[in-house]
């Protein structure tokens, strides 16, 4: 892993691979120390990929004190230039796919194709969960764990699942709480995460998204709550060009439905 600095802010990230240039901007709860992560994904074998902790997130700081969603679209394109990345196919999950709708509006030179998994557009496409009502940082370990899978996936609607369906609970858990552990032993880490959930409820890309002349593909879980299908209908249609795929899975969809790694390798490399 290295390290970008800029004015401030300092990113982690992790370039790997080779073959056609891609970003994959991960979600509100990720961490390239905790696995799986991108490269653990059939994508590995396939593209030259830049992945980072965003600013707050993992072994990322965040000094300023209202960071917008145009900050992270900022932090992206000023790590891709630093990398000598003038273009890229842009994967977004999340959270990360809110951040790279902003992008690929503010740099649309630098977006070859753009994928968007689990993510909302805001305003009339509809929000996401909102994370920011909730005082995460005020739970206990497993308090915040059990209330992010129950939120990412109706399935899971309580802790009793992880004994009724622990095929289906245990590997979200175990990523959660992961990430939670490692999380509460950064310094400024509870104030860092709630800058960032405060730029998240600020999105709203919805009435700018019919300007999005890029081919896009859209992707959701089935079953989840933070991103629901409607929002991935209202992407769809608000979007020229794109493609929607929804799949068995809920927030963590990834990592629960091998076939939409075959749809989006499949739509990356359509000429």
């Amino acid at each position: 892993m290295a390290v970008f600095s800029c004015d401030g802010v300092e990113l982690n990230y992790e370039l790997r691979g080779s073959g056609p240039r891609l970003v994959f901007h991960p979600g509100t709860l990720s961490d390239l120390r905790v696995h799986p992560t991108i490269f653990d994904s059939p994508l590995s074998d396939a593209f030259e990929i830049l992945s980072f902790d965003p600013r707050g997130i993992g072994q990322s700081n965040s000094p300023d004190d209202s960071p917008t969603m145009s900050d992270y679209a900022h932090d992206l394109k000023r790590l891709m230039t630093y990398i000598g990345w003038q273009d890229a196919l842009i994967v977004g999950v999340s959270f990360g796919g809110m951040v790279v709708q902003e992008f690929a509006l503010q740099y649309p030179q630098s977006v070859q194709k753009l994928v968007l998994v689990v993510s909302s557009s805001g305003g009339q496409g509809g929000s996401s969960f909102p994370l920011h009502e909730y005082d995460i940082e005020g739970m206990t370990a497993d308090e915040k764990v059990a209330f992010l899978i129950s939120a990412g996936d109706r399935r899971l609607p309580s802790v009793t699942c992880k004994n009724t369906d622990p095929e289906l609970y245990l590997p979200i858990y175990k990523y959660y709480r992961q990430v939670s552990e490692i999380a509460a032993n950064k310094p400024k880490g509870s104030l860092c995460r709630t800058r960032q959930l405060q730029a998240r409820k600020g999105h709203d890309t919805f009435e700018r998204l019919p300007g999005l002349n890029k081919q896009t593909l859209i992707c959701g879980g089935r079953y989840d709550n933070i991103a629901p299908f409607q929002n991935q209908v209202a992407l769809y249609q608000q979007i020229p060009n794109a493609r929607l795929g929804i799949f068995d899975g809920g927030h963590n969809v990834l990592w629960q439905d091998a076939l939409i790694w075959n749809f989006i390798l499949a739509f990356l490399r359509l000429s």
